[in-house]
């Protein structure tokens, strides 16, 4: 409790009255908003997080972590299936040992701690979605790795 932190909680399931009991502790500090489906009110609970928290445990590619980025939110999570693909540890956001509470605890508290390293690792997410994960940045991406492909092709049959 000693550092100043709010939690916003979107999302419900079956497990809310298990979830809402142990984050009961911490009273006002939790805010829970239930069901989102609107993709302008996500964007702005992005928009105006400093952290987004979640484990990521069972995540297979972690949407979530680019949708947050692109507000420039950067991320702590478990570092499983596709998540260290749209993360980047140590520059977009924090990745942690799947499952190991203690390492995320201790990696929470110390990104909690450093308000600088939250708003740089923010704009790292935001340059990263930007630059590799837009429709323009894929096609960049894809140009450069085929153009090699093309110019031997090119240079064998020699059409082009």
């Amino acid at each position: 409790y000693h550092l100043p932190w709010r939690l916003d909680v979107v999302g419900d399931g079956p497990a809310r009255a298990e979830v809402e009991a142990l984050f009961a502790p911490f009273g006002e500090r939790i805010t829970f908003h239930g069901l989102v489906n609107d993709e302008n009110r996500m964007a702005g609970f992005y928009a105006n997080a400093e952290l987004l928290v979640w484990p990521a445990v069972n995540e297979a590619y972690g949407m979530i972590f680019l949708e947050a980025a692109v507000q420039g939110c950067p991320a702590i999570a478990g570092a499983y299936g596709g998540v260290p693909g749209v993360i980047r540890d140590g520059e977009s956001g924090v990745l942690v040992s799947p499952g190991d509470a203690s390492v995320f605890s201790a990696a929470l508290s110390k990104l909690l701690g450093d308000p600088a390293h939250r708003a740089a690792m923010g704009k790292a997410a935001r340059n990263f979605v930007r630059s590799e994960r837009s429709l323009t940045g894929a096609a960049q991406i894809l140009r450069r790795s085929l153009a090699p492909l093309i110019a031997n092709t090119s240079e064998r049959t020699g059409i082009g």
